[in-house]
């Protein structure tokens, strides 16, 4: 069964045209960033393959693959395409065999016709059970006219018994009160219990009978899991009141231990925008109770408003947390990675990934591979942003760029991976010593790429 996070890494990347393997190597001296951090360098002889398009879909459906390997060596790749309405679009599911070199039909995961919300700021998450099972997880999207922007979110989960080729039913994840549901993660521990974390907005029927917002109720930021493998889900519980309402959950689990996390408002006095800081709530006993949040780093970020950008985790085989984030904090906003080796109570002193006096909102993700090497991928809109000076992610120019860490230094690829600039997500996942990158270009159609080592 492979545990890893789901959707570990998501950049964008553009490329048209783009024919070369992509090179990690030729790194063996200090170089100095343009934000004058000074990021060691040592030699890589690893290189990423030649693309493989996936699918090629249409420009309103705006894509946001995932992807997930196997302990086999399968890759599953997720994604959307086709629009089917105005607000909904259908999910298709391929799989390789052979790393990447081909790969199957499509198999659609939604068993009902553009029951899939068109925002390519969340991947639908996947992962993978025993017995051939693979998971799905999605937001749908229907009208509400009484509600923001005009529609209505719930959670799907769908599951496949044979190793993604078919996925006859999906259930809505349901919660006791009315609530929108969305920024949505999934993972599955080691013993196969699944985890669902999502940002929970409440609801209620008006006296005409169309829902709208419940201010009676405060935003939270919720839980659930399935011991029985998604026949049932346990009562969600809220692991925070009025969290930031529109920044990405993420989820992580191992053995016992499981982590959520989350931008979360802090009080700032009057008369101030709120905080809105990354934080992190731990669980040692597979997500039966959970601590309260702690802030990975207290980088006191000023902003009235969301940024739409979460803080991506994994566990390595010895147990220790590793997280990456963006922050718009005053004086160095940018890409920060930290680690915990307490179960998340304590953090270290965040290591600078791409720092300046401006950097735009960015995603930034990472994958653990099978030596425990952490990768990381970021996008560096700087002086590409059609977001200048705003402190919210949106459709955006990016240049990609790919890193190891080691010994608690950053080791940076010499350029890019993609040659044009770039918009929408990518996610990158490992396993049998396979580093895999799927990503959107700029037409909206879906590559893939691996790095064998």
């Amino acid at each position: 069964m492979n545990s890893k996070s789901i959707g570990a890494i998501a950049v964008v990347c553009a490329v048209v045209g783009i024919s070369a393997a992509f090179l990690l190597s030729g790194m063996n001296s200090l170089e100095t960033l343009d934000n004058n951090q000074e990021v060691s360098q040592i030699s890589i002889s690893n290189t990423f393959s030649e693309p493989v398009k996936i699918s090629q879909s249409v420009d309103e459906a705006q894509p946001a693959p995932n992807i997930t390997i196997s302990d086999d060596g399968k890759i599953y790749v997720l994604y959307q395409d086709s629009v089917v309405n105005e607000i909904g679009t259908n999910l298709y599911l391929k799989t390789s065999t052979n790393n990447g070199k081909t790969f199957s039909e499509s198999i659609r995961v939604n068993s009902i016709e553009g029951n899939v919300a068109l925002d390519g700021r969340v991947p639908p998450a996947i992962s993978l059970g025993e017995n051939n099972q693979v998971f799905v997880l999605w937001a749908n999207q229907t009208e509400e006219p009484e509600m923001r922007m005009g529609v209505y979110r719930q959670l799907i989960f769908a599951e496949s018994l044979d190793g993604g080729q078919t996925f006859p039913s999906s259930m809505q994840i349901k919660t006791d009160l009315p609530a929108g549901k969305y920024f949505q993660d999934m993972m599955l521990s080691n013993d196969g219990t699944i985890h669902i974390a999502w940002l929970n907005g409440p609801s209620k029927l008006n006296e005409e009978g169309n829902l709208v917002k419940d201010k009676d109720r405060p935003r939270t930021l919720e839980y659930t899991q399935s011991t029985d493998g998604g026949k049932t889900f346990e009562t969600t519980k809220s692991l925070m009141d009025d969290p930031c309402p529109c920044c990405n959950v993420q989820v992580a689990a191992g053995d016992d231990n499981v982590y959520v996390s989350w931008r979360a408002q802090f009080p700032n006095g009057e008369d101030k925008p709120a905080i809105r800081d990354m934080v992190i709530a731990s669980s040692t006993d597979n997500g039966k109770t959970f601590s309260d949040p702690v802030r990975i780093s207290e980088d006191n970020f000023e902003f009235d408003g969301c940024v739409h950008v979460g803080a991506p985790m994994e566990i390595d085989s010895k147990g220790n947390l590793h997280t990456v984030w963006y922050t718009g904090k005053e004086g160095a906003p940018g890409m920060y990675y930290s680690t915990s080796a307490d179960n998340g109570k304590t953090f270290s002193e965040p290591m600078k990934v791409l720092v300046s006096d401006w950097i735009p909102p960015q995603r930034i993700f990472l994958t653990i591979d099978d030596n425990d090497t952490v990768w990381v991928t970021w996008e560096d809109a700087t002086g590409l942003s059609t977001n200048d000076r705003s402190w919210r992610y949106g459709d955006t120019q990016a240049m990609i760029w790919t890193a190891q860490i080691h010994d608690g230094k950053l080791i940076r690829s010499e350029t890019p991976i993609n040659i044009n600039e770039s918009k929408s997500l990518t996610a990158i996942e490992s396993a049998q010593d396979i580093v895999s990158i799927v990503w959107t270009e700029k037409d909206n159609s879906i590559m893939y790429a691996s790095n064998q080592q």
